[in-house]
């Protein structure tokens, strides 16, 4: 059976990485069939024509690399998936995120910037708090797990 990365390389094959990014893929085994999740994007927001090309594409190329049965899916990452890549960060500026640090953390506020290297946050101002929050710069490999952060205003 194929490996995630081995999946990813086949993925990217597909992708025109000009305008698309793949964000993960996901593997999982049952006695029944293996699950195979692939994570795409597009800096706009990718369609449900992309996914479902990259899916028959995708397809195509397991059943001659697969001989069990699998379940494939690919999708967009939702709302409540978790920040994966670099690109996803860029994507994202200008909205909230829900950040937790390696040593636990919690930071949310608006993503101000990301590099190469660490993102920017301007954290939320507290109720009680006089005077405005400073920018924290975070790096990315202190970061456990950043979210993007609903808002309904």
């Amino acid at each position: 059976m194929l490996d995630s990365q081995q999946i990813g390389q086949i993925v990217e094959e597909l992708l025109d990485l000009e305008l698309q990014f793949l964000v993960d893929v996901k593997t999982s085994s049952s006695k029944i069939r293996q699950k195979i999740t692939v994570l795409i994007d597009t800096d706009e927001g990718i369609g449900i024509a992309d996914c479902s090309r990259i899916s028959r594409e995708l397809g195509d190329r397991l059943e001659e690399l697969i001989d069990d049965a699998y379940t494939l899916e690919v999708s967009s990452p939702g709302l409540d998936t978790p920040l994966k890549i670099k690109r996803q960060y860029h994507k994202n500026i200008g909205k909230s995120l829900k950040v937790i640090t390696l040593d636990g953390q919690e930071i949310k506020g608006e993503l101000l910037e990301a590099g190469d290297l660490e993102i920017t946050v301007l954290p939320e101002k507290k109720k009680k708090e006089k005077k405005e929050p400073e920018k924290i710069n975070l790096a990315f490999e202190n970061i456990k797990e950043a979210r993007v952060q609903v808002t309904f205003n």
